[in-house]
């Protein structure tokens, strides 16, 4: 197929049961996926059988070669006739019913994840027709194959030019930030505000819809949510987006992300904690109007972050929220 990399790898024999026994072999090493994933397997699987090297290496006799270019033959197959077969089945993802079975269309999700994380393979896969199945699963009923979609649409785009130029070109950022801003399962606005940052972060086209789409006031309405992987990752996002774009700096200050931002941090603490006093220090400096709206929240906030270094203090595990307290504290004493 012109333009499409037909390059072969490796894949379990059984492909569908290599899915169905993922979450009971979590923690067996990989399948492999190539020739070097195949030596690495190999080598881990007998590490503990492995006799003193001695430095001297030993022809391989005919037998013990016909054996590994069979078990090679027998284990190597078409990408592209894979990502096929799994484009081809999840075309009926839109016909589920809320009480049929999703296995075969979250298996087929599964697969095409083992491969796109290729930036090749990524954009192969919108070659022959991929993309047309996101939007179906984004739409699903079943929040597991919104879910799911959202994770394979990161995925392709992570730090991928050419797959984030597509999907800019065909609005799926308004899609997701619809998504974020509506669906009730937190899970599922956690994997498309992932989607989201792989589509923008470091990309100017990105970050101008995101603004068009009143994607900030979105992400900010997340640190409001109940599910503190949404509060994560809609930090973070926020924290790149500052980092790379610094005028947005501004744009959030105008929004009220900074009164949300304290009312968090006000709050017992939470693994979402580190996330979301880094954003603060991050909006903050050399943003001397932000600081103003910081120390007029309350007179208060001086000695609440005075007890929360205290108890973070020379903690390893809290390193990052102990510098982000003694920054804030500077700001406040400036």
């Amino acid at each position: 197929m012109p333009g499409v990399n037909t390059s072969m790898a490796l894949l379990p024999t059984d492909e569908s049961s290599n899915v169905q026994n993922q979450e009971s072999t979590r923690s067996q090493p990989r399948q492999p996926l190539s020739l070097q994933g195949l030596l690495r397997f190999s080598m881990e699987a007998t590490r503990a059988e492995d006799a003193p090297f001695n430095g001297e290496l030993l022809p391989m006799d005919e037998e013990r070669k016909q054996f590994l270019e069979n078990a090679l033959k027998s284990m190597t197959v078409d990408i592209v006739e894979v990502l096929q077969r799994q484009i081809q089945l999840l075309r009926g993802v839109e016909s589920l019913k809320a009480h049929e079975d999703n296995t075969k269309y979250l298996e087929a999700i599964e697969t095409i994840l083992e491969y796109v994380d290729n930036i090749d393979i990524a954009n192969d896969f919108h070659k022959i027709g991929g993309f047309t199945i996101l939007y179906p699963c984004l739409k699903s009923s079943d929040w597991k194959i919104r879910a799911g979609g959202c994770e394979l649409l990161a995925v392709l785009c992570q730090n991928n030019p050419y797959c984030q130029r597509v999907v800019l070109d065909n609005e799926f950022v308004p899609k997701l930030l619809t998504m974020i801003n509506t669906d009730d399962d937190g899970q599922v606005v956690t994997k498309a505000i992932y989607a989201l940052s792989g589509i923008v972060r470091d990309n100017p086209e990105g970050v101008s819809q995101l603004i068009n789409y009143n994607g900030l006031s979105i992400l900010i309405q997340c640190l409001k949510s109940n599910h503190e992987n949404v509060i994560i990752k809609s930090a973070f996002l926020m924290g790149a987006l500052c980092r790379s774009s610094p005028k947005l700096k501004d744009d959030l200050i105008a929004l009220g992300c900074i009164p949300q931002l304290i009312s968090l941090i006000l709050m017992d603490h939470s693994p979402s904690h580190e996330h979301v006093i880094s954003l603060l220090v991050t909006i903050l400096e050399d943003k001397p109007e932000g600081v103003v709206q910081f120390k007029n929240y309350s007179p208060n906030i001086k000695e609440f972050l005075q007890r929360y270094l205290a108890t973070v203090n020379n903690k390893e595990e809290y390193y990052e929220e102990e510098n982000c307290c003694k920054r804030l504290l500077h700001m406040l004493q400036s």
